[in-house]
């Protein structure tokens, strides 16, 4: 939605955002009248509409007017930018920018340092450098990251002091930056609250460094300057990190004239090109189209969605023949036959097939990748989970150079009870080790990890405080927390302490998984409350209720991954009239088993499985990285696949063989109803199963 100013008409911003696009677009000066009818949809008192638009115009830094009124010339406008097309680079003065900020998002997140370096002939012209004061409290994590402190911009000047002596040492120059649109998003909007304008447009050295850098793969500040030997120093700090990005464009600059780009002009149009075109710029002739160019030397956008190759251009179309049609994963090798992306599909073929026609540069990942491939194996696997797990395995172990999201090993989000001590408390831990105490997880998130800890605290009296108890320390008086019956206060120093442990059991047996006799007390409760006309309690036990689905929900299969998550997942495979049979084993995929759909067969190989089950014994005391990678890929396909209820939990059958036979009786009995009454998957399921990430986090990664 357009905002709108009080007497109707579109903010300031919006208004020169607007100009700034249609100028853009049409290449060439527009006359008063068109910017009229596209900035305001206005016609009538064509004296009132001119007054503004040359008001808004007048008063930014980015446009310029032709025409002389007093002479009775039509008045047009352009864009300044459009002078500097045709300047040699080695005659521009550039203006690099950095600033540092309390967080991510513009408006909730405010600047704290802004610094610019001027650069031309080569060299290092003149620098700015400024702290401000954000006017709110800086995140310690920020603080940490930066080393700026709520001290140092305590006294610094504001926005309104510092942005005005900014767009003076600017003056009109070009502006460059290290993934500029996140600097320029945070001024524009510190401006705005001013009543100003602040440049919308500039040169990202990181698209620049992808095409005069193509050795590099990845292009974080450091790597791009450790690439050119460039020393960097003071980073994460406004100016340190300013000075090296100047430094990186100069190097830049450089090779650009090498290969003969010698004005802003060609350098704009280099930019719009693909990421892989090599020629002579000078030839591409934007004459020859007059809609394929703008004026400042920049292609079209419709022009670059036509230009723009794809993978089929690299990719050997006698591939496509030998691509099967069944789940498993895949290695890119490159002219080395180094493996340089790793993937997965649940239909090889139809994954493999897409990258035929994938746009070069669409994605940053694609950036490079299909130019470099040589070779590519293909893995078939019986099923789309294994297919999940050996991906994740060979990422780790080969380390491709295109693949960023699995490559390292995340520190999953546990909760942890020391049982050792006499009042435990229950908190959040990353480390799980064998020190005696009690593991619950690993979850999908530290949210619910939070949400897991505060439904506890909510509905068990629970210490929450870190200060030692008696008779380590004296007794001291209880918190808020004890009045209001949500801890049993042990700083008092006469608490229950069997009262206490029976609580802390009560805790375990609901992260355990055993929740129906607290979900059947909050139940009981609720309906006891509102019979005593309790509305708020009632409506409090109801909420608590919800909370526990939801925490139960994520936790339902696999909760506690040292401790228990024993089941047997039976799934169709791929290949026709055949199941496949995981044997999961302390949250563990121990074995699997393709299997002949067929009575005999089936319960055979249950029962074998479950043998070995029962003699796996306890589980380790420690879990390993790669396997608390495992059980969060085991974990996530479980709860994308949760209605398919082909989930056995075998704890209680490992007993004796009776109850082995018995259960592989019922598994037989439920895999068989399931397998005359398919149901039918799409093939999006495994596009939502990237570690760590939801269904819009994938697009987004």
């Amino acid at each position: 939605m357009v905002q709108e100013g009080e007497n109707g008409t579109p903010q300031r911003s919006v208004l020169l955002r607007r100009a700034f696009e249609l100028l853009e677009t049409l290449g060439k000066p527009a006359t008063e009248d068109l910017l009229i009818q596209q900035l305001f949809g206005a016609h009538g008192n064509k004296s009132l509409w001119t007054v503004l638009l040359r008001k808004t115009l007048r008063g930014s830094e980015l446009f310029e007017e032709q025409g002389d009124v007093a002479a009775g010339e039509e008045v047009c406008w352009s864009l300044k930018i459009w002078r500097s097309t045709q300047q040699e680079l080695q005659s521009i003065n550039f203006v690099v920018i950095d600033t540092e900020t309390t967080g991510l998002r513009p408006g909730a997140d405010r600047v704290i340092e802004v610094a610019a370096v001027r650069v031309g002939h080569g060299q290092i012209l003149d620098s700015f450098q400024r702290l401000i004061n954000p006017r709110r409290r800086i995140p310690p994590f920020i603080e940490r990251f930066t080393g700026i402190t709520q001290a140092m911009v305590n006294e610094a000047p504001t926005a309104s002091q510092v942005l005005p002596d900014l767009l003076d040492f600017i003056d009109g120059a070009p502006l460059v930056g290290h993934n500029l649109g996140f600097d320029l998003n945070f001024l524009a909007y510190e401006a705005q609250l001013l009543g100003l304008s602040f440049p919308i447009d500039g040169l990202d050295t990181i698209p620049l460094a992808r095409r005069f850098l193509p050795a590099l793969k990845r292009f974080k500040l450091d790597m791009v300057a450790a690439h050119l030997n460039i020393r960097t120093h003071n980073r994460h700090r406004a100016f340190g990190d300013a000075e090296v990005t100047a430094e990186v464009f100069l190097r830049i600059l450089a090779l650009a004239q090498q290969e003969g780009i010698s004005n802003l002009g060609y350098l704009r149009r280099r930019l719009q090109l693909p990421v892989a075109w090599s020629g002579d710029i000078t030839q591409i002739n934007p004459k020859k189209d007059s809609t394929q160019w703008r004026a400042d030397g920049s292609l079209s956008a419709s022009a670059a969605a036509s230009a723009r190759p794809n993978g089929g251009l690299f990719l050997n179309p006698v591939w496509k023949r030998s691509f099967p049609t069944r789940p498993g994963v895949y290695l890119m090798r490159d002219a080395n036959n180094q493996v340089i992306y790793v993937g997965k599909a649940k239909c090889l073929k139809d994954r493999l097939s897409s990258y035929y026609s994938q746009p070069l540069g669409y994605t940053r990942k694609m950036d490079g990748l299909l130019q470099s491939v040589k070779e590519i194996e293909t893995r078939v696997l019986g099923s789309e989970l294994e297919a999940l797990l050996v991906e994740s395995r060979l990422i780790k172990e080969l380390q491709p150079v295109y693949n960023v999201q699995l490559r390292n090993y995340e520190l999953y989000p546990f909760i942890k009870i020391d049982i050792q001590h006499t009042f435990p408390r229950v908190y959040a831990t990353r480390e799980v080790a064998a020190d005696g105490a009690r593991y619950f997880g690993p979850f999908r998130s530290r949210r619910m990890v939070d949400l897991t800890i505060e439904l506890l605290q909510k509905i068990f009296p629970l210490r929450t405080c870190t200060r030692s108890l008696p008779p380590v320390a004296k007794p001291s008086d209880p918190c808020l927390r004890f009045h209001l019956g949500r801890c049993a206060a042990p700083c008092q120093g006469n608490s229950d302490i069997e009262a206490y442990q029976q609580v802390i059991q009560e805790v375990c047996a609901f992260l355990g998984g055993e929740s129906e006799d607290l979900l059947a007390r909050l139940r009981r409760q609720m309906l006891d409350a509102s019979q005593q006309l309790n509305f708020e309690r009632a409506a409090w036990l109801r909420d608590a209720i919800r909370s526990t689905d939801e925490v139960l929900i994520g936790q339902r299969l696999i909760t506690g991954a040292v401790e228990s998550n024993n089941l047997l997942i039976v799934y169709p495979s791929a290949q026709e009239n055949y199941n496949e049979i995981f044997l999961v084993r302390h949250g563990r995929l121990i074995e699997q088993h393709c299997v002949l759909h067929q009575a005999n067969e089936t319960q055979m190989a249950l029962m074998a499985l479950l043998k070995r089950a029962a003699k796996l014994g306890e589980a380790p005391s420690v879990v390993g990285k790669a396997e608390v990678d495992q059980i969060n890929i085991i974990s996530r396909w479980i709860h994308h696949h949760s209605d398919d209820r082909a989930f056995f939990p075998l704890q209680s059958a490992l007993v004796s063989e009776v109850e082995m036979a018995a259960l592989a009786q019922h598994i037989w009995s439920e895999v068989d109803l399931a397998h005359t009454v398919p149901v039918e998957k799409t093939n999006e399921e495994t596009e939502f199963l990237v570690v760590g990430a939801t269904p819009g986090e994938y697009d987004a990664l």
